[in-house]
């Protein structure tokens, strides 16, 4: 926070001579209360040229940059620029094009940066912190992209996620982010050092046979869908530009790279110091120095430049606001007459394109399903062909594919879980699917009912859907036949797979399951739901499962045959004549309950 200033204090220090005073302590003051005010307004000034950057402007931002003295503030600015990628990692191409347009002029500022960006990584990996470390190794990707950091760190970042001690699949996420980033690059500047340093690690470790260091399924498969990205983009690599040209402003021979060691963070000088006031005794000098070096990248004339560039965007500005009213109008009259028109045509197209979209991915995961053996060479065939935002097409598409089987494929099951383990994306469809299947289960026969219940009863009791996702759709109390014969196939499905103790212990023991399962399980229901809720688990043979329904339900009658004795004529004959009529009519509504399911 900055330190608030009176105008007439301004005044009175503007009005000193600053810095070139006597040798007293008055003219030592003033001048560095005048150093830190320009500190402050170069501060402000970095920020906001950075927070206003994008792909159109990044070359005049950068022009804007040479206009501040960013020796003097180069730690502000890797300070700024580290903070706004952090704030917007989608961004980090076009930081890292301004980037390398500074580098080129002032190496210094460059070489600051990649050494904070490495000291950053090495913290963050070391915390675990993995959403900030994404943002980190991809702003270090791009850096690379436009030449201004060496390969040899993105190198070593990929091998130590790689061959880390206590690997985890957080890291194969790291690594293979890393790699998606960086593998275009690398593969056209240099072919062998990628192979050796890149792909033969991975294809040794896809291939390793030890279990203490063998990777998951989730990981396998999300490291073969890089290998291959890499075979796509070489039959395209000669033909396709790796930087957008508007980014493009400083040509790789002019580039100055910086060649750090990633094993060096724990010592290396991220000079966090550069980022706080410091008084300057030589201030005029470094400001002359600092002059003479802009005159050098912008030209002796980049003042009155500037003010002509202010005059003649102020004027544009005016004369389109005077164009833009009288066009407004004349728009306005013919857009309306063609709006109505545009928007049919458009919402047709949209919807043909979105069709034929949906029709070919539902073609190519049934040809998957249909030219494979194995579930891992299927989800391989179904990723490798897949488009981006397509997941939820591709997870209805499995269900239905299987419930058109004449018998129940086992194989269906496996690909469902695989792809749950390789993206949680295809998690959150497949529960979404199941939604939409228990709420229109009455729609579906029997076969498709229990074709579905198998599915989902394997990706459960082999973890690779969260089960609280699930059994919150279901409601034991509230539904219908084909939805009671759905729960009892799935329930039934996970008994016979991991016991009923094992089943029975998982619901009671999880917190998050069991204030999911409310309605499947409805302990807080009248004693009329509850005895329903018992029948029906009675009637499908999972009464054991219901045990805690059954409990409450007893409790509850107690509370209300002690209530009713309380209440009643002291007579013995009474109470008891009035408990047996009582039993009688909650054993009558039970039948009465068990009927109606049947």
């Amino acid at each position: 926070m900055t330190r608030y200033v009176p105008p007439h204090r301004k005044r009175e220090v503007s009005d000193v001579d600053d810095g070139k005073s006597t040798g007293n302590d008055g003219g030592k003051t003033t001048s560095e209360a005048l150093q830190r005010e320009s500190w402050q307004a170069l501060s402000r000034s970095i920020t906001g040229i950075i927070n206003r950057v994008s792909g159109e402007n990044v070359q005049l931002s950068a022009t804007e940059l040479f206009r501040e003295n960013i020796i003097r503030g180069r730690g502000l600015l890797c300070r700024s620029l580290m903070r706004a990628q952090l704030a917007d990692p989608d961004l980090s191409d076009v930081f890292a094009s301004l980037v390398s347009r500074v580098n080129k002029e002032f190496s210094i500022i460059g070489l600051l940066l990649v050494k904070r960006l490495v000291v950053q990584w090495w913290r963050l990996h070391r915390r675990g912190d993995w959403t900030a470390l994404r943002c980190v190794s991809r702003f270090l990707a791009w850096l690379y992209i436009f030449n201004v950091v060496s390969v040899d760190v993105i190198y070593q970042i990929i091998l130590a996620h790689l061959t880390a001690e206590k690997r985890c699949d957080d890291d194969v996420d790291q690594a293979a982010a890393l790699f998606r980033d960086t593998f275009r690059a690398m593969s056209q500047r240099d072919v062998a050092e990628f192979h050796a340093h890149v792909l033969t690690p991975i294809r040794d470790l896809l291939a390793m046979d030890d279990d203490a260091l063998r990777l998951s399924p989730r990981a396998q498969t999300l490291l073969e869908t890089c290998l291959g990205e890499v075979q796509k983009w070489e039959r395209v690599k000669h033909t396709v530009s790796i930087i957008p040209p508007q980014l493009l402003l400083v040509e790789a021979c002019e580039q100055k790279c910086h060649e750090v060691d990633l094993d060096d963070a724990a010592k290396m000088n991220a000079e966090e110091q550069l980022d706080r006031f410091v008084f300057d005794a030589d201030y005029d000098a470094h400001e002359d120095a600092y002059e003479t070096a802009r005159c050098a990248v912008l030209g002796d004339d980049w003042e009155t430049e500037l003010l002509e560039q202010v005059a003649a965007a102020e004027e544009e500005e005016e004369e389109e606001e005077e164009g833009e009213g009288t066009i407004a109008r004349e728009e306005e009259a013919r857009g309306q007459e063609r709006s109505a028109q545009e928007k049919q045509s458009s919402m047709d197209a949209a919807k043909q394109v979105v069709d034929e979209r949906e029709r070919q991915i539902r073609k190519d995961v049934y040809m998957a399903m249909r030219s494979s053996v194995r579930a891992d060479e299927v989800v391989h065939k179904i990723l490798k062909s897949m488009p981006s935002q397509t997941e939820r097409t591709v997870c209805f598409m499995v269900i239905e594919g299987c419930c058109e089987e004449s018998i129940y494929k086992r194989i269906y099951g496996m690909v469902a879980e695989r792809l749950c383990k390789s993206n949680t994306k295809f998690q959150l469809f497949f529960a979404e699917a199941f939604r939409t299947r228990y709420e229109h289960a009455e729609d579906l026969v029997e076969k498709q009912i229990e074709y579905t219940c198998k599915i989902y009863s394997h990706l459960l009791r082999t973890d690779s859907l969260p089960w609280h996702r699930c059994l919150s759709v279901l409601d034991i109390i509230e539904s219908d036949m084909s939805q009671r014969l759905m729960i009892q196939w799935l329930l039934q499905g996970m008994v016979e797979a991991l016991g009923m103790r094992a089943v029975q212990e998982r619901l009671e023991k999880d917190k998050e399951l069991r204030s999911s399962t409310v309605k499947l399980f409805p302990v807080d229901a009248n004693e009329e739901g509850l005895e329903r809720a018992v029948n029906l688990f009675e009637a499908m043979g999972l009464g054991e499962l219901g045990a805690g329904v059954r409990a409450q339900l007893e409790k509850v009658r107690r509370s209300r045959r002690m209530t009713l004795n309380t209440n009643s004529a002291p007579n013995y004959n009474d109470r008891f004549s009035g408990g047996d009529a009582n039993d009688q009519k909650g054993h009558k509504r039970s039948r009465k309950n068990m009927m109606e399911y049947i």
